[in-house]
């Protein structure tokens, strides 16, 4: 993590289909000798506390990825950009983004087979739950002189990296057999798939019970900057509400979300800025932990690009992922978000490219200095208030229809994006807005990994991908478990249907 660092070196393994090893950021480890170094005497002290969870975090880099010593397998972390990775396969299997090094997800050709090795990185996150669900027994059972307080802080903590890897694989896969009883961690006994109602009440648990024990947020603190906090709980069970429709939830959480001080930053090329009032949770990212992701979307022959007065400069890229001029072309003119996505750029020959040269819109997202090395050093965003907004809208929508209310705080974001606001006439129906909703938030919210959950929720995810020529089926919205998985299990384990 970035702003904070592991003071003590610390390994847990243990055995098992989910079985796995607990291990800090190496490149961020003094070299420290333990040579009668147990689970059981490890958790002594409050830096162990913190090296255990930090160990967590692992999952949720910028960087590209580590290899798992618990089967030697080298998998993708999942808000890097790599193709992999849960953020990008959000995207690019959407409308909003499109590549061409990943065929298999553009075109909804993958299947069971497909998630072996690195290609299971996603659904491999699941051995983290596990290793939450170990730290969390083991700080519970410790006997250190830490104040409990503290000690519930870490604790919460842990609670919640636990409930945002469930929602990733409630996500993409539905429930999973997650490890959540920590009496069953060393079992070779392989368990069924819960039910989707015990599975959602196990996220919902664990964040509910993780917020009173933590700080609201970490925006005035660089020092923990990149940790969970109240913050991101509350967002978390926004997301999983929204998911699964429980509108009356997910609008007295996003109420409980907008009492916390967040605030819209008055520029959207401001929303990357560290720290800044708008950001819930963005992923640190620093020399030791880069940030890809302009390498990902600028083109090999990039040199700079004109935003506003602005001049952007930037490394010449891979150009891999890029916006399809359709989507581009939902931004109503005069949109202020369209000054963070190019529609022509200056080459290293001096050379204008425009629209017509381009396979479609680069979408920079974050305006800052991208430098010229490979990795860029900006936090990258996953929650913002402006999603709060919206979907508070939507969740009012839903349950009222288009209220003057659910109207104000969509254009709390229009505003800022320098758009005309939304009247009550332009809306005679919940359908309506709830349409004109989904436009917005692709509009809003692009880059962010949100827009596959967005789709399906919107029951648009197969139609849109049928539009564009792609044989999607019903059965598409869930990801296939691995079939070495299902191999493995001896039929225990059920597959997703249609695969």
């Amino acid at each position: 993590m970035k702003r904070f660092r592991l003071s003590t070196a610390w390994l847990v393994a243990w055995i098992g289909l989910t079985g796995t090893l607990l291990v800090g950021c190496s490149d961020m480890l003094e070299p420290e000798v333990y040579s009668e170094l147990t689970p059981e005497t490890f958790f002594s002290s409050e830096a162990d506390f913190n090296s255990a969870v930090v160990a967590i975090y692992n999952a949720f880099s910028t960087d590209w990825g580590t290899t798992d010593l618990g089967d030697g397998q080298w998998y993708a972390a999942l808000y890097n950009h790599d193709r992999k990775t849960y953020w990008a396969r959000s995207e690019i299997t959407t409308d909003e983004y499109a590549t061409g090094w990943d065929p298999t997800f553009t075109t909804f050709s993958w299947g069971p087979a497909t998630f072996s090795g690195v290609e299971a990185s996603n659904y491999m996150k699941i051995r983290y739950v596990a290793r939450a669900t170990d730290v969390i027994d083991k700080i519970e059972k410790s006997t250190a002189p830490v104040p409990e307080h503290i000690k519930a802080r870490y604790i919460a903590e842990a609670k919640v990296l636990r409930a945002w890897l469930m929602y990733i694989l409630y996500d993409f896969f539905g429930p999973v057999n997650v490890k959540l009883d920590p009496a069953t961690l060393y079992s070779t006994e392989i368990t069924p798939r819960p039910s989707r109602e015990e599975y959602v009440a196990a996220i919902e648990r664990d964040l509910q019970e993780a917020i009173p024990n933590l700080p609201d947020k970490y925006n005035d603190d660089p020092a923990n900057w990149g940790r969970v906090s109240k913050g991101v709980a509350r967002m978390l069970l926004l997301r999983l509400y929204m998911h699964e429709k429980r509108w009356a939830e997910a609008e007295n959480v996003a109420r409980e979300l907008m009492n916390m001080g967040y605030t819209l930053m008055p520029e959207y090329t401001q929303i990357c800025e560290e720290r800044n009032p708008e950001l819930i949770y963005a992923v640190p990212a620093d020399a030791s932990s880069p940030n890809w992701y302009w390498m990902e979307i600028l083109p090999n022959d990039f040199a700079s690009a004109q935003v506003g007065d602005q001049t952007i400069t930037g490394p010449q890229g891979w150009g891999g992922f890029w916006m399809p001029w359709d989507f581009y072309d939902q931004y109503e003119a005069g949109d202020k978000r369209l000054y963070t996505i190019l529609d022509s750029y200056t080459n290293v020959r001096g050379q204008l490219i425009t629209r017509q040269r381009m396979r479609g819109a680069i979408p920079l997202k974050c305006i800052g200095d991208l430098g010229t090395s490979a990795g860029a050093e900006i936090d990258w965003p996953v929650f913002r208030y402006a999603e709060v907004l919206l979907s508070l809208a939507e969740a009012i929508n839903e349950q009222r229809g288009p209220t003057a209310e659910a109207l104000q705080y969509v254009n709390m974001v229009r505003e800022r994006a320098g758009v005309a606001p939304w009247t009550p006439d332009q809306f005679t129906s919940k359908e309506q807005l709830r349409d004109s909703l989904l436009v917005e938030r692709g509009r809003e919210l692009y880059s962010e990994g949100v827009r596959r959950q967005d789709l399906i929720r919107h029951g648009k995810f197969i139609e849109y991908a049928q539009r564009r020529g792609i044989n999607a089926q019903p059965h598409h919205v869930l990801f296939p478990i691995p079939q070495f998985v299902i191999d493995q299990s001896g039929g225990v384990i059920e597959q997703n249907p249609g695969y």
